[in-house]
Parts: structure tokens; sequence; C-alpha cells
């Protein structure tokens, strides 16, 4: 499993493909503290955007939601970059304001943190990934 999943999440639910569903409460395990400085830092201070920090009564990504998996797809309409996650059993958008476009995670990969079923923030990886 990669870090970036290992770091947030604690009481999920996890399908045979590895992907996370249901409702989760988000907890630091002390054995994660055995990830690099680097990743535990990035983790730490991983925050929303402004546009999603007004939805929000926190702004710590990792401290109030799990990571998740997602999935990469085009809008056939208009050809832009939509980003998908599972959600007892079915794909839900994942909203443009919660995007951090530009920025990287620890591992390149594409980042989602969820919180009681609401998307909070994430990262959508490095081009071609």
């Amino acid at each position: 499993m990669p870090s970036h999943i290992r770091l947030c999440v604690c009481v999920v639910t996890v399908v045979a493909a590895g992907v996370c569903i249901g409702q989760a409460d988000a907890t630091w395990k002390p054995e994660y503290a055995n990830a690099p400085q680097a990743v535990r830092d990035w983790y730490h201070h991983a925050q929303l955007t402004g546009k999603a920090q007004l939805r929000f009564p926190f702004k710590s990504c990792c401290e109030h939601a799990d990571v998740v998996k997602t999935q990469f797809r085009v809008n056939k309409v208009d050809g832009r970059d939509e980003w998908y996650w599972f959600d007892n059993g079915n794909w839900r958008r994942i909203p443009d304001d919660i995007i951090h476009w530009g920025e990287a995670t620890p591992d390149n990969q594409p980042t989602l943190f969820v919180y009681h079923g609401q998307e909070t923030c994430f990262w959508p990886g490095e081009p071609g990934i």
C-alpha cells in the first residue's frame, strides 16, 4: 500500500480492488511515525484550498479526513480533465474547488481526502500518472 494511503487511513472498508468505501474517521496511528520526516511533514501541513475552507470548519486535510482511491477521466463533451472517487458503489466527481493544481504529493500520486462522505482536499498527481 502506498505511504500516502497508510498515513491517514484508519477505519475504512476496503474491497478486493483496494478501493476505500464508506465513511471513516481519520486518526494518526503511532506506527506511521516510521514514514520519512518529509512525508509526515507534508501530511501534517496539507491544508484545504481557500474555497474549500469556506465550506468546512477546519483547514487541515489529514487530521480530519481519509485518503481514498481516485480515477481520472476526460470529459467527452468539453475535453476537460475530471477526477472521480469511489463512494458506496458509485464513482463521484471530485469538486473543482478542492483541487490543488500545480502542487504535488510526496509520491506524486493522485491523493484525495474525504471527511464523512465529503471531498475535502485533492492533489491530481504528476501529469502522465
